[in-house]
């Protein structure tokens, strides 16, 4: 019994040792004369990352996530982005998203921001289709973002954490108290958690390289307007109709003035006008009484 314990034990001490050592990077190989007296634990774990590196040749093709956007002015916005949903799903993608913005509350779409995805071999086309629907303005960009080295490493290190799973079954199977098989599984647990993890983020990039990204911004279109002899004559037939408003406005806030000014002048001015003029000519006919004669 005794001997069958410590056999456990020193498996687990075994696995947790080759856990520890693929949470690292990978080490450079030992010298000759190192490999040779190296611990059971180290040979391990070469032999697990030999293995682990079997993925990598497997991958052929890279993994790039692109993304492109780009400002079309067209007559219509609103119609603009029904041809471009309907474009995205023609070369096999999907909509994200769509906003509409209008100017003073005006039934007409000024402004549109569409966010389509296409797969990622259909990318040019698309956007060779999409500018033939309007002008180019504003600046156009795609950028690309190369991904297959994680993607790689993320394989490899998701091969090796199932090799070590299945050492942790093959010792969970050995355990001969419930204390060792609660150990066992709380290090399966850790080792299946984190092989979840990188099996959610490779998931992740296969599909955001798998599809592009596109932004469109739509604006309406000025028109130009064309100045004709009708346009002309219209505008000089309102400026003088706008002069003679002008005019009537100007006659009206006159009349207005004096209307304020007469009330004043009558109550306050013309009184104190008086009362003026009398005190002056009281004092000059004192002065003359004060003469001698």
């Amino acid at each position: 019994m005794m001997q069958r314990r410590r056999a456990l034990t020193l498996g687990i001490l075994l696995a947790t040792t080759a856990l520890a050592g693929c949470r690292r990077e990978e080490a450079p190989p030992l010298p000759a004369n190192d490999a040779a007296g190296a611990s059971a634990p180290s040979q391990a774990f070469s032999s697990a990352s030999a293995n682990s590196l079997a993925p990598r040749s497997s991958v052929t093709s890279r993994k790039i996530i692109r993304q492109a956007e780009l400002e079309l002015e067209v007559a219509a916005p609103g119609a603009t982005q029904t041809s471009i949903e309907r474009l995205a799903e023609q070369r096999g993608g999907y909509v994200v998203s769509a906003t509409r913005n209008t100017e003073n509350g005006a039934a007409i779409d000024v402004r549109v921001t569409v966010v389509v995805r296409v797969p990622q071999a259909e990318l040019m086309a698309t956007i060779g289709e999409l500018k033939r629907m309007g002008r180019g303005v504003g600046s156009e960009r795609i950028t690309s973002d190369d991904v297959t080295d994680e993607y790689l490493d993320l394989a490899a290190r998701t091969s090796t954490q199932k090799q070590l799973e299945q050492q942790y079954l093959e010792i969970l199977k050995r355990a001969v108290t419930v204390k060792d098989a609660m150990e066992v599984q709380k290090q399966l647990a850790e080792v299946r958690t984190e092989i979840e993890r990188m099996q959610g983020r490779q998931q992740l990039l296969e599909k955001e390289s798998a599809f592009s990204t596109l932004t469109v911004h739509l604006t309406a279109a000025v028109p130009q307007l064309a100045v004709t002899s009708t346009g002309f004559s219209g505008a000089v037939r309102r400026a003088w109709s706008d002069s003679i408003e002008l005019s009537a406005d100007m006659i009206s806030g006159g009349i207005r003035l004096v209307s304020l000014l007469v009330p004043v002048f009558v109550l306050v001015v013309l009184p104190c006008g008086l009362l003026i003029w009398a005190a002056r000519r009281v004092g000059r006919k004192r002065r003359a009484a004060l003469l001698p004669q």
